[in-house]
């Protein structure tokens, strides 16, 4: 039977789908930040749809589109961290068919088909379509009014360019302004650069105007009118206006990090968020420099696109890798075609040239300060990354040392392909070896690093014995995993010991049990544990019950 090329994109989509399906329900929400989504998604389930809430305090740091997708699931089949993750997984198999679709159109079958499978395989993009945040829904959105607006240029065709803001304003219903950043600043870029600015026009379509205004604009007034002035000081100004002017909102100095880490910190971690393509794509992107491809409008289109977020995001204080994700289908569409070349190659006669072993020193010699940076000197990574390498780590037979041998092997195995120059073999072995791993590899490390950081088995024990509303507080900072799984509010008490009445649970860490077991505001601990009580920040709690206060 020959295959139908009309239906990649759905079967590529349809493969990583069943990809990142595979145990997305085996690993608890851990971390402040899955666990305010997954949050705020509970209150639009209890019904509060417009102006829901997390513990009764947070208003959310975004607009609720992705939070009304992800009530759709919960209500029909219950609450369950499959439920609740299913609509970032199917946007991000949704943004891998439209890659696959738009690059069949402007590259061609082949080279199209090459630029979804590089998506699907970037372990980056593959660990944030398994948890519940909005940025996958997001960024299928962007893409998609990105790719419109390719078009309204291409063809000059305002229909185009009117749908690419109604998605444009559904793109910031899910997350507010940076989309329309991102394409804004993405369009501008391009027009300058092929001097066409007065295009600019096509985009002042009065339906699409009005589109993006509704539904981009239309829940701000909506919160506003429910919120008041919390939602300007909690979303306006401590989401927003805090982000980008860092310490300069509260009088102190804008970061205590260096100028140098600022400017450099989005260009670094462009290499590492695109492997294990990174080397696929800067020797695609110097071959484009070496036959001029950067002429092509098609090209400058994916460069303005890869580099307006690291341009956009670079003045922020706030720095996380993961803003850069918008990066990756340009970077896929870019490598593609190259990627095609060298595995449709037909191998010739193997041999070593000066180049190919001056570029095999350099991949063996970076390898090796990686896997050493990595195993021996981990405090030098961000505290980020050292908790993904010890997921990883875990989930490995034998620890560092058998990950060294892998490690070592894999690096031998490359170089001998660089020196004997088997490009189109290294990258079906590579991509081969990265599907494996997100079908075997990621999921055993979400399940190990569950295991080591969650709170569950905890806030189980503190459900079992304290049910109803109003019958538990913490006593100092909340913990929102915790409060998911108690499954309602949990208020803090600060550190007033005195508002701790007969009977309620109150949960503590140990220092401060102490004190008030010692003052007699606490009887026996009735259950402790240990796990990730904030993003990364690692501490035991400890649940008691108030008594009678002491005299």
């Amino acid at each position: 039977m020959q295959f139908d090329a009309e239906r990649a994109p759905l079967v590529v989509g349809a493969v990583f789908l069943a990809l990142a399906l595979h145990g997305i329900g085996s690993y608890d929400v851990v971390g402040d930040d899955e666990a305010r989504e997954v949050g705020i998604v509970q209150d639009v389930v209890a019904g509060h749809w417009l102006w829901p809430r997390f513990n009764d305090r947070l208003i959310p740091d975004k607009p609720i589109l992705f939070h009304w997708v992800a009530a759709i699931p919960c209500l029909v089949a219950g609450f369950s961290e499959t439920a609740v993750r299913l609509p970032s997984a199917l946007a991000a198999a949704g943004l891998v068919a439209w890659t696959t679709w738009f690059g069949m159109q402007a590259l061609g079958a082949n080279p199209g088909i090459a630029a979804g499978l590089l998506l699907a395989t970037s372990p980056a993009f593959f660990d944030r379509a398994r948890v519940a945040r909005p940025d996958t829904l997001m960024l299928l959105l962007l893409a998609a009014a990105l790719g419109l607006g390719w078009t309204a240029w291409r063809h000059d065709r305002r229909g185009d360019a009117t749908w690419a803001l109604v998605l444009l304003g559904l793109a910031t219903f899910v997350k507010g302004p940076v989309p329309p950043v991102l394409f804004g600043a993405t369009m501008v870029a391009f027009l300058a650069w092929q001097r066409d600015l007065r295009r600019l026009g096509l985009f002042l379509s009065v339906p699409g105007i009005v589109a993006f205004v509704v539904l981009g604009l239309g829940w701000y007034a909506v919160a506003m009118a429910g919120w008041g002035d919390e939602f300007v000081r909690q979303h306006l100004v401590g989401r927003y206006v805090r982000n980008l002017a860092g310490g300069l909102t509260q009088g102190r100095a804008y970061s205590p990090k260096s100028l140098g880490y600022h400017l450099s910190f989005y260009p670094i971690h462009l290499l590492s968020i695109a492997l294990p393509w990174t080397p696929l794509i800067v020797a695609a992107v110097v071959r484009l420099v070496r036959r001029r491809g950067f002429a092509n409008p098609l090209v400058r289109f994916l460069v303005c696109w890869t580099v307006v977020p690291v341009v956009v995001f670079t003045p922020a204080e706030y720095k996380l890798r993961y803003y850069l994700l918008p990066c990756l289908p340009p970077l896929a569409l870019l490598a593609a075609p190259l990627a095609v070349e060298l595995v449709t190659r037909p191998l010739g006669r193997l041999r070593a040239t000066r180049q190919s072993i001056v570029a095999a020193v350099i991949v063996l010699v970076a390898g090796a300060a990686a896997v050493w940076l990595a195993l021996a000197r981990p405090d030098r990574l961000s505290e980020a990354d050292q908790a993904v390498l010890e997921a990883v780590l875990a989930s490995v037979p034998g620890g560092k040392g058998v990950a060294a041998a892998i490690a070592g092997v894999l690096l031998g195995l490359t170089g001998a392909a660089v020196v004997l120059r088997l490009w189109g073999p290294l990258a079906a072995v590579t991509g081969a070896l990265t599907i494996g791993w997100l079908a075997v590899g990621a999921p055993t490390a979400a399940v190990r690093a569950s295991q080591a950081q969650s709170l569950r088995p905890f806030a189980d024990t503190v459900r079992a014995r304290f049910p109803e509303p109003g019958g538990l507080a913490f006593y100092g900072e909340t913990v929102r995993s915790v409060i998911v799984y108690v499954g309602h509010p949990v208020p803090s008490l600060g550190r007033d010991a005195g508002r701790i009445t007969p009977g309620l649970g109150v949960i503590a860490t140990p220092a401060a049990y102490e004190v008030l077991a010692g003052a007699g505001y606490v009887g026996p601990t009735l259950a402790i544990g240990s796990g990730l009580t904030g993003n990364l920040e690692r501490s035991t709690l400890v649940l008691a019950e108030g008594l009678e206060k002491p005299r």
